[in-house]
């Protein structure tokens, strides 16, 4: 059965379906919630609070595919809420702290290949681009699904993410070719003659 089907059911009143789409969609959006303010427990909270919504608009929603793009809009506003609540100096704390010491990755971080190194190239990118980037390749969400939660044109969406990639490959590029440098240099300065003062 289609999910479409399921929020049908649904607005029938039939509530094990709405169990069955919270299953299917818990974790992608507790992995978006995670991604946006970097707390497992906060993310943990923000993720109840946004199927709460989801399940309070239920009768609302038009039966067009829409409503995952509804609800990642719904978490994507929960967690701008989180963050616009928290003091700013606790934010900015939080923020430099990650960005200075390496953070411990949690079990959620290793479902995503080669984490580390996707999250240091996301990191080259603005906010804004980096967060259509994760969307697309983190979240596997189509482009028409993105442009209607950021309320972008679709082709909009499309470019700022390929102009991401394309940023992403020039700093990975540039670093391969920093590293074979100094690769060189160090094997360079190990065959060179050692002189006695």
């Amino acid at each position: 059965m289609e999910e479409e089907e399921w929020i049908k059911r649904i607005q029938q009143g039939e509530t094990q379906y709405l169990t069955l789409l919270i299953e299917r969609h818990y974790l992608s959006i507790q992995k978006y919630c995670y991604w946006k303010i970097r707390s497992m427990d906060d993310a943990e909270d923000l993720t109840q609070e946004t199927f709460f919504r989801f399940c309070s608009k239920t009768d609302h929603l038009n039966n067009e595919g829409k409503y995952l793009a509804y609800l990642y809009t719904i978490a994507r506003n929960v967690c701008w809420d989180y963050l616009r609540n928290k003091r700013r100096t606790q934010l900015v704390e939080t923020i430099e702290r990650a960005d200075s010491q390496a953070i411990e990755m949690s079990s959620m971080e290793d479902q995503v290949d080669n984490e580390q190194i996707v999250h240091q190239l996301l990191q080259t990118l603005p906010e804004e681009q980096r967060e259509l980037v994760f969307m697309r390749f983190c979240l596997d969400l189509t482009y028409k699904d993105i442009a209607r939660i950021t309320r972008m044109n679709q082709w909009v969406v499309q470019y700022k993410i390929k102009r991401g990639l394309n940023t992403m490959k020039q700093y990975r590029e540039r670093k391969e070719i920093d590293g074979e440098k100094a690769s060189l240099r160090s094997s360079y300065a190990e065959k060179l003659p050692f002189t006695s003062g």
